[in-house]
């Protein structure tokens, strides 16, 4: 839709949109993203020991976390901690809406499960609960993992329609937001960029990196149109809506632009505020330790289902042995193998598998 801003349209302050810059900057941050798979692990941790128990019980065909489930949930961790080590090492198509995006992919198991616990909640879904083991438990864990998933994820990973318009808009819900932002107090200014780069909706994004919608002065670059030129804006620039975190490779969106009374898309010209290199070094800035996160508000799982990121190791067949120990079989926990380091992870009838280190 080639509309024009409104002269009414709701547009962020100088204040507030350093504090959308900085929320950016932590949302899009490994340290984000490790603390999301740490909830993601403490839930997958909480399934393994309800389905543990489940079996010693001889419930494994009525509880509402069968073996199968549980795989499911495997599955999803182990995209989230791919999509964290790649993030670490500075990939950020891990947040795009495709075959690189582990994080979409992670989102998908922990997705269905907040809707299925919420319709059970609600009673449109009837579950076994007598022979389902820490069921609550089991939920305070998704629901957590789902709460911290949801803070980061919202403003940040690629939609699945690649048509919607940018996902951050200055509206009344931002601006509460921004009100209650944890990290409001910390100063960020507004990088001043040392090249200027800019890309007009349904262009393609150069590289990853906070943009922000800006209105372009067509009447400075008549030259450049008559001579076939791309139009360059000039200085001063008249932002035009919400920053956004755009993502490289992927083609640049419509803004959602709001007034007192009505919303609508608009096209833009979007200007590149700060490129997103961060961990191509493997460095991780020092203001990260400094992020504070408000989900989930409460830690609802008993210390008993943590365990530090590293504990948890997979392997697939043909891989060797790290480790000494007792081995699980991803899709099917009740199968299990002694191996010992240096042995060659075999085959489970015929077909290629994950193995999972038990835990004592």
């Amino acid at each position: 839709m080639n509309k024009t801003l409104p002269k009414n349209a709701l547009l962020p302050s100088d204040s507030d949109r350093q504090k959308i810059f900085y929320w950016l900057k932590k949302t899009s941050s490994l340290t984000a993203w490790k603390r999301i798979f740490h909830y993601y692990q403490i839930w997958a941790n909480a399934a393994e020991i309800s389905i543990r128990m489940a079996d010693d019980n001889g419930w494994g065909d009525k509880t509402a976390v069968p073996h199968t489930h549980y795989a499911s949930i495997l599955k999803g961790l182990d995209h989230c901690k791919e999509g964290v080590a790649r993030l670490g090492k500075g990939d950020k198509r891990i947040f795009k809406f495709d075959a690189k995006g582990e994080f979409e992919m992670a989102a998908r198991t922990l997705f269905h499960w907040k809707e299925l616990i919420n319709r059970i909640e609600e009673g449109e879904n009837l579950i076994d609960r007598e022979h389902t083991p820490l069921w609550q438990e089991f939920c305070d864990a998704a629901m957590d993992a789902y709460r911290a998933w949801e803070e980061c994820s919202m403003s940040l990973l690629e939609p699945r329609y690649l048509e919607d318009s940018a996902p951050l808009v200055y509206n009344d819900w931002l601006i509460d937001e921004l009100k209650s932002e944890v990290n409001a107090h910390v100063p960020e200014d507004l990088p001043s960029s040392s090249r200027e780069i800019f890309i007009s909706t349904d262009e393609y994004v150069p590289c990853s990196g906070i943009w922000e919608p800006i209105t372009a002065d067509v009447r400075k670059n008549l030259l450049a149109s008559l001579l076939g030129r791309k139009e360059v804006p000039q200085a001063p620039f008249e932002i035009a809506g919400t920053m956004n975190y755009l993502h490289g490779g992927s083609k640049a969106p419509q803004i959602l632009v709001e007034t007192p009374l009505d919303y609508m898309e608009i096209n833009t010209t979007w200007r590149l505020l700060w490129e997103d290199d961060r961990y191509i070094d493997g460095v991780i800035q020092t203001e990260e330790s400094k992020y504070r996160f408000r989900q989930p508000q409460k830690v609802n799982v008993n210390e008993r289902y943590t365990t530090p990121l590293e504990d948890i190791q997979w392997s697939e067949t043909g891989a060797i042995v790290p480790v000494s120990g007792k081995w699980l079989l991803e899709s099917e926990i009740r199968i299990s193998s002694h191996f010992n380091a240096g042995d060659i992870f075999p085959q489970h009838q015929g077909r290629v598998v994950r193995w999972v280190l038990a835990r004592n």
